[in-house]
């Protein structure tokens, strides 16, 4: 059944006004205002638009990789990191080390070239707060008033490793603090 009169050139018209409705985008209605008067949106938002949070994330994103990758030094486990502060060693005090201690700094502490009095000034360089406090450590550590663990001798001021040598932990009496304590050891090991 055909419900068409006339040529059909009426049709022609009538289809290519609705595919041009179809393919232009529609401008948003003026939306009244508390005085009845019909305000524009400032901006207009396309059904392409992701929306500015996405667009933000990613951006921001980008910034902190290139920052991060800016400031991140090559790990050389091998190597000595620059001296921050400058500390009057006295090799005099040597004479305080027994026998046993030198073989010991020599054979497990000191880097090559290093002597024991470097050892102590670059663990007291690498653990100081500023330059009075390096000067002391360096000061405690010569005379032997004390001697850093292990880890703190061994990485101290090189780019390896921590200086850290045992943990302690507390053990809440319940089978979930049992767990908590062994999840946060498995974490440190």
């Amino acid at each position: 059944m055909d419900f068409r009169t006339g040529d059909g050139s009426d049709i022609a018209l009538e289809t290519e006004a609705v595919e041009a409705a179809a393919v232009a985008p529609a401008k948003p209605a003026a939306a009244p205002d508390a005085d009845g008067k019909a305000q524009t949106p400032a901006v207009s938002m396309s059904r392409t638009d992701q929306g500015s949070e996405g667009l933000v994330a990613e951006k921001a994103a980008q910034a902190m990789a290139q920052v991060a990758k800016a400031a991140a030094e090559p790990i050389d486990s091998k190597g000595v990191r620059d001296r921050r502060f400058t500390i009057q060693t006295d090799d005099s005090r040597d004479a305080l080390l027994t026998a046993f201690g030198k073989e010991t700094l020599v054979d497990r502490y000191l880097l090559p070239g290093e002597n024991f009095q470097d050892l102590f000034a670059r663990v007291a360089d690498a653990y100081a707060d500023d330059q009075d406090h390096a000067q002391r450590l360096y000061d405690y550590i010569s005379k032997l008033w004390f001697m850093p663990a292990t880890p703190v001798l061994s990485n101290g001021g090189t780019g390896r490793g921590l200086p850290i040598s045992c943990y302690l932990n507390s053990v809440d009496d319940s089978l979930e603090g049992i767990v908590n304590t062994w999840n946060e050891n498995v974490w440190l090991a």
